[in-house]
């Protein structure tokens, strides 16, 4: 009698894997729904201004729209208006913009 109770305790006692494995859940949604696409868009937008060259139009992340001047490897000069030329880092450009000024994100979707 005393053996049956004791194998009644070991059967009641939960999975270890049971209190982990909605752990690993959260952590995996949380994975492909916030920081894997961060990682993408960060890539793309790095790829965007290692492709910059003098004469492109960007979209500084303060909202101005300049011209650059001299890209370079952390540090690009802008043309911001005539003869006025600032430099910035390369963290501080948000977007390549068109040249009528609109950004990517602006322009329309094209339709066949």
């Amino acid at each position: 009698m005393i053996e049956f109770a004791h194998a009644a305790d070991t059967a009641a006692q939960p999975n270890a894997w049971m209190g982990i494995l909605p752990w690993i859940a959260i952590f995996a949604l949380m994975y492909f729904m916030m920081i894997r696409p961060q990682q993408k868009r960060e890539k793309a937008r790095q790829a965007m201004i290692a492709e910059l060259k003098k004469g492109d139009r960007v979209l500084l992340v303060s909202g101005f729209y300049g011209k650059v001047v001299k890209p370079g490897e952390h540090v690009f000069t802008i043309e911001l208006g005539k003869g006025m030329q600032v430099e910035v880092e390369r963290n501080a450009i948000a977007a390549k913009a068109a040249q009528d000024g609109s950004t990517p994100a602006e322009e329309p979707a094209k339709t066949e």
